[in-house]
């Protein structure tokens, strides 16, 4: 008997309710995603942030900077930080600090954070950016020793000039000085 009277009650409950057509009732979102579609890995998210960063322009880059600082403030974590060195090492910006984003890399890139899913990104960024580092204090050297070598020849062509000079005044002399007579 309890078991007769259990099973009408759930009877009525299952009756009740409402008829399962397999959609949500969220409207803005279709009923396959909520099921398969599961949350983005960082690595990801850092490969949409900076194929974002490449098609903004130099006001929203500036805009961009700003509020990922501010995020970066508020929540110092390992993607935030690599965002942030991500975005300061874009080249051709105005704010580009490539020693700001090696300071940012520096504590996920280090040994500390061998379980990080981000390190090999940050390693990575960290050595394009020293290489990049290198390579610029190569060409500084280059440009100095340029400048160097072209003072040295524009110093040893007034010094040829001027030879060429006294040369010419000596010539000019021995052409204006009276002839002697042989006997």
């Amino acid at each position: 008997m309890r078991y007769a009277a259990g099973c009408a009650v759930l009877g009525r409950a299952i009756a009740a309710c409402a008829p399962v057509t397999g959609k949500t009732t969220r409207t803005d979102t279709p009923w396959y995603r909520t099921v398969v579609e599961s949350k983005q890995s960082d690595p990801d998210l850092i490969a949409r942030f900076y194929n974002n960063l490449l098609t903004m322009t130099g006001k929203e880059l500036s805009a961009e900077l700003d509020v990922t600082r501010e995020a970066f403030a508020k929540n110092k974590t390992e993607l935030n930080r690599l965002q942030f060195a991500l975005l300061l090492s874009l080249p051709g910006t105005s704010f580009r600090d490539d020693s700001a984003a090696l300071a940012l890399l520096k504590p996920i890139a280090k040994d500390g954070s061998a379980d990080s899913v981000l390190r090999p990104l940050a390693i990575l960024l960290q050595s394009a950016l020293l290489e990049l580092r290198h390579s610029d204090e190569a060409l500084q050297q280059q440009t100095t020793k340029l400048k160097d070598e072209q003072r040295r020849s524009e110093s040893l062509q007034q010094k040829l000039d001027a030879i060429l000079e006294m040369e010419m005044k000596m010539i000019e002399r021995e052409q204006t000085l009276p002839k002697k007579k042989q006997p």
